[in-house]
């Protein structure tokens, strides 16, 4: 079969970005963060390494995993493997756990990669929109009822949620565990904004027990700012994590062991933390609800999804004064008339983008805000 694959629409914009500044143009992204390279106070201080990784990674970055961006989770019979970067992850899990032609319910909006990777993994993804309205929120029956009806036998969410920033309740969790054990379904739970968590009480208590089906994913990549380094961590059942280190050796024989001590080094650092964002986010908030903009405040991650009526026009007139963005059907069908919008970058950049962004939203015809 001839797999149609499409470029990252992220990536595709980062990229863009990339190149454009390089140029020495003056150039922003209003749905992608702009991340510093953090190796440089330390260059002189990693040790690189050439030999092969075990192939569940170095013991002390899994230890360091457990501890840092799996700390709340109690799943005693589940193991922890390092991978090289969270797609690697999804795409040996879903690969080694489902049928060829098997169908996958993504919940949406959802990060175009996990379409792209079910692709890939010959499989066929199913997506079960949340309602804006509803604060995107997972209702136990509609998801039953999609469960059933699609008959997919994995189902991937993230948790924050990318592009929503919503933080998923103890309810909402308990509640994917157990339809995907009734409907005989894998879970697949993204965490890789773990540590950039806003509502901290909430994202401690989303858990659920040591069941065989769930799998949760991890990144070093998006908590830590090392994008670079293709990094990631996922806990398996121990029943099910020889095939998933299995197909990740076909990959990759190990994940990149530079890598692994290039984080060891970095996360171990006293500066390892990154900021935490709440000035960001505060700034970004503050601007989508004076221009009406219907909007989950962002519980976790550096991104919101507000509701634009007029997002196409506006996406247009942005990119005239250099900001470039992704439409909001980039994160499913649904949701046209929706942006990503993103926080994660320094704080002069942000104030820079929303001098742009007012003067923007105050030339538009009519200034129709929201819905």
């Amino acid at each position: 079969m001839n797999q149609r694959l499409r470029r990252s629409p992220t990536l595709t914009l980062a990229g863009a970005i990339a190149s454009a500044r390089l140029t020495g143009e003056t150039v922003y992204s209003l749905s992608t963060p702009t991340f510093p390279d953090r190796t440089g106070a330390i260059a002189d201080d990693i040790r690189f390494g050439t030999t092969l990784t075990p192939g569940n990674g170095l013991a002390e970055l899994r230890d360091l995993a457990q501890t840092s961006l799996f700390n709340k989770w109690s799943l005693p019979e589940h193991e922890c493997i390092i991978v090289g970067g969270a797609k690697s992850s999804i795409f040996c899990i879903i690969r080694t756990m489902l049928p060829a032609g098997g169908k996958v319910l993504v919940v949406s909006p959802h990060w175009p990669s996990y379409e792209d990777l079910i692709r890939l993994a010959h499989l066929q993804p199913v997506f079960h929109e949340t309602r804006a309205d509803d604060g995107f929120e997972i209702d136990a029956l509609r998801l039953r009822e999609a469960l059933h009806e699609s008959r997919a036998r994995a189902l991937i969410c993230s948790n924050p949620g990318n592009p929503t920033g919503r933080v998923l309740g103890k309810r909402e969790v308990d509640t994917l565990c157990r339809e995907t054990a009734d409907a005989g379904a894998i879970l697949l739970l993204d965490e890789s904004f773990s540590n950039i968590v806003f509502d901290v009480p909430k994202w401690h208590d989303s858990v659920c027990s040591s069941e065989d089906h769930v799998f949760v994913i991890n990144s070093f990549s998006k908590n830590y700012h090392l994008q670079g380094l293709r990094l990631g961590a996922c806990l398996v059942h121990r029943d099910r994590t020889a095939p998933v280190i299995a197909a990740h050796q076909t990959l990759l024989s190990a994940a990149p062991t530079p890598s692994q001590n290039i984080a060891l080094r970095i996360i171990n650092a006293p500066e390892a933390n990154p900021e935490d964002y709440s000035e960001q986010r505060r700034l970004m908030l503050d601007f989508a609800a004076a221009q009406g903009w219907p909007h989950v405040a962002t519980e976790g991650g550096f991104y919101l999804f507000p509701y634009v009526e007029y997002s196409e026009s506006f996406r247009r007139k942005l990119e005239v004064h250099r900001i470039l963005s992704l439409p909001g059907e980039t994160f499913g069908s649904g949701y046209r008339d929706h942006l990503r919008v993103c926080f994660g970058k320094p704080v002069t950049e942000i104030r820079a983008m929303l001098e742009i962004l007012t003067d923007v939203v105050n030339g538009l015809p009519g200034r129709d805000h929201g819905r």
